[in-house]
C-alpha cells in the first residue's frame, strides 16, 4: 500500500501553527521573515523554503517529522519494524525506537498514520501484559475506528482478539481475529502473528484440525529470519495438535526441531512448553517413563503453581497412573490439591485423576462419567475428555450388558467429540454481528 500525502510542506506548517494556536506574527519571528511572507505563503503564492521548513520543524519540535511522500513511506516502513520488535516481545528495544516515532502524534494532517502508531502502541501495551491499559486505549480508538482505514481496522480487531486471549475468553477473540483476517490484505507488510493467534484459539476451542491446517498455511509465507522465537512456537503448536490428532511421530520430528530452536533463545517457558509438548507426545505413544522425564525437565521450566506448572504436573500424575505407580501419584496428588484449592478448574481435574486411581469404585466412575467428561467439554478441553471416555468406554465393555446403556451414551459422546475435534467450523462474526455485541456491552456500561 502507497502513502501519499495531499497538503504540500507549506500547507502542513499552516496546519501546525492553526493547531498550536500561533498567530502568523508569531510564526514570522521565528522563521526570521515578516507577517507578510507567511500570509502569501498561507495564500499559496509562495512556498516556504527547505530552510524555513527545517526552521519550523524546529520550532515546533518536530525535526524527524515526515513530510514528503518519500518520507512518510520510510516513516510507515519504521513503524512496521517496531511493530516487529513488539511481536517479537522486544518490549525495551520497542520503547526505545518509541520516542522517535511519537512524533507523528503531533502531525494534524497524518491521521492514518497517528492510528497506525497507536494500534502498534496498543499492541506493546498488551505484550506488556497491561489488558487495563490496552482496554482504555481500544475504548478511545473505537469511537474512531468506523472511518479508519481497512489497514487500521485490521490492526484494531486484532488487538481486540489479543485483548480477549489475555482474558482467556478465546471464542469472543476468534471472533476478533476473524474480523481482522477479513482486513489483512490492506495490510502494508503481513506477518504471521494472526496465523498464530488464530490457531491460539482454534486449539484452545478444541478444534485440532483446524489448528493444524492455519498452522501449515502459515509455512507458506514464514520469514525465519524475522521471526526470533515464532518459530519454535510455530513448530511447537503444530507437534502438539499432532499428538491430539493422533500423529505422534509427525509430531516428534517437530518438537526435535523446536527443541533445538528454544534452547538458541535462551527462554525457559518456551524451553518448559517444548518439553511439556514431548512429554505428552511420549505419553501418548504409551512411552510413559520418557513421558515423566520430559515433564520434570519441563516443571524446571515453570513457576511452581502457575498455569503451565499446573498443565505439566496434570499429565506427569496422569503418566504415573498409566505406570501403575499409584502411590507416587497420590503423593503428587495431594501436593496438587492443596495449590489447586479455590480454583474450580484445577480443583475438578485433579479430582478426576483421584477417580481414576478408584477407577474400579462406582463413586469414581460416576464422578467421571457426571462430572468431569461433561465439564471438560463444555469448555472445549475435547482432548481430556476423550482420554477420560475412551478409558471408560474400554471399562463399560469389560464390564459386559449391564453397562450396555451406559456404554451407548458414552459412544454418543465420543462421536460427537471427534466430530467436533476433526470437522468443527469456524465461528462467524460479522459486522452486523459486531457491533450489535458492541451496543448491547455499551447498553450495559461494558466495553466489549
Amino acid at each position: 500500500m502507497s502513502v501519499s500525502t495531499k497538503l504540500t510542506p507549506s500547507q502542513k506548517i499552516k496546519e501546525l501553527r492553526k493547531a498550536a494556536n500561533i498567530t502568523q506574527q508569531d510564526l514570522g519571528e521565528a522563521l526570521g521573515c515578516t507577517k507578510s511572507k507567511i500570509s502569501r505563503v498561507e495564500k499559496g503564492e509562495w512556498e516556504y523554503s527547505e530552510k524555513d521548513i527545517a526552521t519550523a520543524k524546529k520550532f515546533f519540535g518536530i525535526e524527524k517529522a515526515p513530510f514528503t511522500d518519500k518520507e512518510l513511506l520510510d516513516f510507515k516502513q519504521r513503524l512496521y519494524k517496531w511493530k516487529d520488535l513488539i511481536r517479537n516481545r522486544l518490549t525495551d528495544e520497542a520503547r526505545k525506537n518509541q520516542k522517535d516515532l511519537i512524533v507523528i502524534t503531533k502531525l494534524p494532517f497524518e491521521p492514518d498514520l497517528h492510528t497506525l502508531y497507536r494500534m502498534f502502541e496498543i499492541r506493546l501495551v498488551l505484550t506488556e501484559m497491561n489488558d487495563v491499559l490496552a482496554e482504555e486505549m481500544l475504548a478511545t480508538e473505537e469511537l474512531l475506528i468506523s472511518e479508519a482505514t481497512e489497514e487500521n481496522k485490521h490492526n484494531f480487531y486484532h488487538n481486540m482478539g489479543s485483548l480477549y486471549i489475555y482474558k482467556r475468553d478465546f471464542k469472543t477473540a476468534l471472533k476478533y481475529f476473524l474480523v481482522a483476517l477479513d482486513y489483512e490484505k490492506y495490510v502494508f507488510e503481513k506477518d504471521i502473528s494472526l496465523n498464530l493467534n488464530l490457531a491460539i484459539c482454534y486449539s484452545r476451542l478444541g478444534k485440532y484440525a483446524l489448528t493444524v491446517g492455519i498452522l501449515e498455511e502459515a509455512y507458506n509465507f514464514i520469514d525465519y529470519n524475522r521471526v526470533g522465537s515464532t518459530r519454535a512456537s510455530v513448530d511447537s503448536m503444530l507437534a502438539i495438535n499432532y499428538v491430539r490428532l493422533g500423529q505422534v511421530k509427525r509430531a516428534k520430528r517437530l518438537l526435535e526441531k523446536a527443541l533445538s530452536e528454544v534452547l538458541g533463545i535462551n527462554n525457559k517457558m518456551h524451553l518448559g512448553i517444548v518439553y511439556h509438548n514431548y512429554g505428552c507426545a511420549c505419553w501418548k505413544a504409551k512411552e510413559y517413563e520418557e513421558a515423566i522425564d520430559y515433564f520434570d525437565k519441563a516443571c524446571e521450566c515453570f513457576e511452581k503453581g502457575d498455569r503451565f506448572y499446573i498443565e505439566n504436573m496434570y499429565w506427569k500424575i496422569r503418566s504415573l497412573i498409566d505406570l501403575k505407580e499409584a502411590s507416587k501419584a497420590r503423593l503428587l496428588l495431594s501436593e496438587m490439591k492443596l495449590i489447586s484449592e479455590g480454583n474450580e478448574h484445577n480443583a475438578l481435574i485433579f479430582e478426576s485423576l483421584s477417580c481414576l486411581l478408584a477407577i474400579t469404585d462406582e463413586s469414581s466412575i460416576e464422578f467421571i462419567e457426571k462430572k468431569t467428561i461433561p465439564y471438560l467439554v463444555d469448555r472445549y478441553e475435547y482432548y481430556r475428555a476423550l482420554d477420560y471416555c475412551e478409558l471408560l468406554e474400554g471399562k463399560f465393555i469389560k464390564w459386559g450388558d449391564g453397562f450396555k446403556r451406559r456404554l451407548s451414551e458414552l459412544t454418543a459422546t465420543i462421536r460427537s467429540i471427534t466430530k467436533e475435534v476433526m470437522f468443527g467450523e469456524e465461528v462467524s462474526f460479522d459486522e452486523k454481528e459486531k457491533e450489535e455485541d458492541c451496543k448491547r456491552s455499551s447498553d450495559s456500561g461494558n466495553h466489549p
